[in-house]
């Protein structure tokens, strides 16, 4: 029975994150500019699973694709322009190419989706940001290119760092879980999850309707909390291990890193940690 309560919440989680997603003041699009997004997603989908295995896709067509999907939406719904890039950038990213220009293609396309990030949900930057990578091999970009492309990489995720970790609630706590359904006041006599259309008297069906309202605020708040949680077990050590090697490559630049650290309140330990590691590599590679 735990098991099966559990299962039903969580399915109750994820239709609220959809619903609140839905109805939040990122996604106010007229029926006719849904039904064009959902068709123009589907379509990028559908691309992606037409895809050979390997490495024998043509890049230069795929492009074509996404820059078309890009002219329509860019200047558009941000937050469903991004959520457009995003389905674009996971083929790039997943090695259906073999010209490493399509890492630079999907951090373009990503970057494009991050040029107003506030002005999307957070979880949407968070995974954005996993696409925007300079290469750091032998034909990587070099010298001042390659310095303006990681100040860029490693601005958008302090960004997303320090947003993440503002929007994460201190307190929150996994266990205190909403209700599946709310009782109705006891003088009623009716059994929990009742509409509360089926109660007369208007006091008590006030009272019910106020519960069942502050409950569902309380799982709209769960389930976003319950979804930075678990980004918070996985982003903030994948974006210091990618400022780490990207300021650890030439040319160095220690004092920019220490102004972008300190810009985006990085926490003390945090910042120390950074800074320790990318001088003791830039100290390594100056010996060799």
């Amino acid at each position: 029975m735990v098991v099966k309560a559990m299962a039903t919440f969580v399915v109750m989680l994820a239709c609220i994150s959809f619903v609140h997603g839905a109805r939040s003041g990122y996604s106010e699009l007229s029926e006719k500019e849904m039904q064009e997004h959902t068709q123009d997603l589907a379509l990028v989908k559908k691309m992606k699973n037409s895809f050979t295995s390997g490495l024998t896709n043509d890049l230069s067509e795929y492009k074509k694709f996404v820059d078309e999907i890009q002219h329509t939406w860019s200047q558009r719904n941000k937050e469903y322009y991004a959520r457009l890039m995003l389905a674009a950038c996971e083929p790039l990213s997943s090695g259906s190419f073999k010209d490493n220009y399509r890492h630079e293609l999907a951090r373009e396309y990503a970057l494009s989706a991050l040029e107003n990030p506030d002005a999307i949900p957070l979880t949407l930057e968070l995974e954005l940001t996993g696409h925007v990578i300079t290469l750091m091999v032998s034909n990587a970009p070099k010298d001042e290119v390659f310095s303006e492309c990681r100040r860029k990489d490693v601005k958008v995720r302090l960004h997303a760092w320090k947003r993440l970790t503002d929007a994460i609630d201190p307190k929150w706590d996994p266990a205190d879980m909403p209700h599946l359904n709310i009782e109705p006041p006891t003088a009623t006599g009716l059994p929990g999850g009742v509409a509360p259309a089926g109660i007369k008297d208007e006091t008590l069906r006030v009272e019910y309707e106020m519960a069942i309202q502050r409950n569902k605020q309380k799982a709209e708040e769960y389930s976003e909390q319950n979804k930075l949680h678990r980004w918070l077990g996985v982003f903030p050590n994948r974006a210091e291990n990618y400022i780490i090697q990207a300021y650890s490559h030439t040319p160095f630049n220690i004092e920019e890193l220490k102004k972008s650290l300190n810009d985006y309140s990085v926490d003390e330990k945090t910042k120390v940690r950074i800074l320790d590691a990318v001088i003791k590599n830039t100290q390594e590679t100056q010996k060799e």
